[in-house]
């Protein structure tokens, strides 16, 4: 018998897919085995394949351009869910959860029901995410919960190629969680504006996790909740007019960019002294390694960057803004929300403690 917490919790399931034909199969099959009470939503954003045409029997698919951001793509979703919900008063805005999944993740049985349990247990959680699995490789451990060191990288904690045998099973809060199985209140999601239009693929995961840590939000990594992923975009299992031919250039912009639009003003002449030279040290790297095709993505990333102070100056008001106003009008009264964890495993506190950073 499930719990009254899972018996009543309304959940949208938001899909966004590209040419993912390969893998929606196993997505609607994971899918299909979810206890789900609520509606599915698919974005479509230009597919030359069959994936608007396989996601058509079980989801509502909003279609779209293929030059059609990732974060574009969920408020898209969301705007049809709201349409979708004012034809039945009965069921307007009934939907307080909204899951995410890529056309390329597999949740395993239970993972919705895991992140709902672990939901209903901390009411003051706002984000949750699963422990992210290779797929199809299905035992290596790919993510418990995200963060970013001070020089950029994604840091998850995990050594390269380990195994899943039960050893990071604890639940824990952490900075951000990916994206491919996130769940997040839809309130939140709607109050933090959803993703940054300005990382259209890569980053906006943790971008999103600072700033609800901004805004006094907790993030929660459940391992009970386990989803295969592909990373399709990542591998360069198939490419985009967004990703393009250089992935890597585009996740260390992405890098870059999050850094400087969240970093305090006091740290933020620092921080930018601080890519420069780690730029220049990572090109060195990569010219020893012989890979000159990315010691130049990386050159060309930073001046992409910094090249748009306007951007930068931007989204950091934007981030000072909404902060504020958040905070103002939801005071931190939990004795669970102190702020973000800044000893938990795999996380740099320059990032973790990013609440403190404004």
């Amino acid at each position: 018998m499930p719990s009254p917490a899972l018996a009543t919790a309304r959940v949208a399931v938001l899909v966004v897919s590209h040419d993912g034909a390969r893998w929606l199969p196993g997505v609607l099959e994971g899918l299909a085995e979810q206890e789900l009470h609520g509606r599915v939503v698919a974005v479509d954003t230009g597919s030359l394949d069959e994936s608007a045409a396989l996601l058509a029997p079980v989801a509502d698919v909003v279609t779209a351009t293929s030059s059609t951001s990732y974060p574009a793509a969920v408020r898209m979703g969301l705007e049809r869910l709201e349409a979708l919900e004012a034809l039945d008063p009965l069921d307007s805005g009934a939907h307080d959860w909204v899951w995410l999944l890529h056309d390329d993740s597999r949740p395993a049985p239970g993972a919705l029901a895991a992140l709902l349990a672990a939901a209903a247990r901390r009411p003051d959680v706002d984000v949750l995410g699963p422990k992210l699995r290779e797929w199809p490789s299905l035992a290596r451990l790919l993510e418990l919960g995200v963060t970013i060191s001070g020089t950029g990288r994604r840091e998850t904690g995990l050594e390269r190629g380990e195994y899943d045998q039960g050893q990071h099973d604890e639940q824990r809060e952490v900075l951000a969680v990916n994206t491919a199985g996130m769940l997040v209140r839809r309130a939140v999601l709607e109050e933090l504006g959803g993703f940054d239009e300005h990382l259209p693929v890569f980053g906006n995961d943790l971008d999103f996790g600072w700033r609800a840590a901004s805004a006094g939000h907790t993030t929660l990594v459940v391992p009970e909740a386990v989803v295969f992923h592909a990373e399709a975009a990542h591998r360069g299992l198939r490419r985009t007019s967004l990703t393009g031919r250089h992935t890597h250039y585009q996740e260390r912009r992405a890098a870059l960019y999050t850094l400087l639009v969240n970093s305090s003003a006091r740290a933020l002449p620092w921080r930018v002294v601080r890519l420069v030279l780690g730029t220049l040290l990572r090109m060195i790297g990569f010219l020893a390694l012989r890979s000159a095709g990315e010691a130049l993505d990386d050159l060309a990333a930073l001046l992409s960057v910094l090249s748009r102070p306007g951007t930068i100056a931007a989204a950091r008001r934007d981030r000072r803004t909404a902060t504020r106003r958040l905070t103002a009008a939801r005071p931190i009264s939990s004795p669970h929300q102190s702020g973000p964890v800044c000893a938990a495993r795999g996380l740099a506190p320059a990032a973790t403690c990013a609440r403190n950073a404004h």
